[in-house]
C-alpha cells in the first residue's frame, strides 16, 4: 500500500519558484550590491521540522489509520478466501467453488476500489495542507533573505540535489524553521470571543 509519501519536494518547489517569480517586481537600478549571496534551504525537512509540520503529519496519520486498518481487514479477508478456495479443490462441487470464487472476485473489487479512494483522499488532503504551508514557507524564506541580503536562495532536496560543497552558513534551513514557527505558529492562537 503506497500510502503517504508526504511533502512531494519537487512539485512543492516549483509551487515555490512559482510564487517567488510571481512576487519578483522590476528591481529599481541599485548601486553596486556587492558579491553574490546565495543559500540553500531544504524545503521538506523545513516543512517536517515546524511545528505546524509535525501536528499536520500527526493529523494526516491519524485520518489515515482507519483507511489503513480497513484495507488490512479486507486484505485478510481476500486471504482467507484464497485459502478456502485451495483447501476446496478437488472436495467441494463446482458450484460451491464457483460460488466461492466469485465471493473473492467481490473482495477484491472492494480492496481496490477502497484503495483508490483512500488515496485520491490522502492526495487531496495532502496537496492542500502542502498548498497552505508552501505559501507561509514562502513568505518566511523570502523575510529572511531580504532581510539577511541574499541575492538567491535555492531549494535543495539531499536525495536528489548534487552539491560539491555546501558552507553550513549557506544551509537557511534551521533559520527558516525558527521564522516559521515564530510567524505561524501551532495550535494557531484562538480568535478573540466576538462580544
Amino acid at each position: 500500500m503506497r500510502f503517504c509519501t508526504w511533502l512531494g519536494t519537487a512539485a512543492l518547489a516549483v509551487c515555490i519558484a512559482a510564487s517567488a517569480g510571481a512576487q519578483q517586481a522590476s528591481p529599481a537600478p541599485q548601486a553596486d550590491p556587492g558579491p553574490a549571496r546565495i543559500a540553500f534551504v531544504n524545503v521538506k525537512a523545513a516543512l517536517l521540522l515546524t511545528d505546524e509540520g509535525k501536528a499536520r503529519i500527526k493529523e494526516l496519520q491519524d485520518w489515515i489509520k482507519p483507511r489503513q486498518d480497513e484495507l488490512e481487514r479486507l486484505g485478510r479477508e481476500i486471504s482467507d478466501l484464497r485459502n478456502e478456495a485451495a483447501s476446496r479443490r478437488g472436495v467441494a462441487s463446482e458450484e460451491a467453488l464457483a460460488e466461492l470464487n466469485k465471493r473473492l472476485v467481490a473482495k477484491q473489487r472492494e480492496a481496490e476500489d477502497k484503495q483508490r479512494s483512500a488515496q485520491r483522499d490522502i492526495d487531496e488532503r495532502q496537496t492542500r495542507v502542502l498548498g497552505e504551508m508552501g505559501k507561509h514557507l514562502q513568505e518566511v524564506v523570502t523575510s529572511y533573505a531580504d532581510q539577511n541580503r541574499f541575492t538567491a536562495v535555492f531549494v535543495i532536496d539531499p536525495e536528489t540535489t548534487t552539491i560539491a560543497y555546501l558552507a553550513n552558513s549557506a544551509d537557511i534551513t534551521a533559520a527558516v524553521v525558527k521564522l516559521y514557527n515564530q510567524r505561524f505558529p501551532w495550535p494557531r492562537p484562538a480568535a478573540p470571543a466576538a462580544k
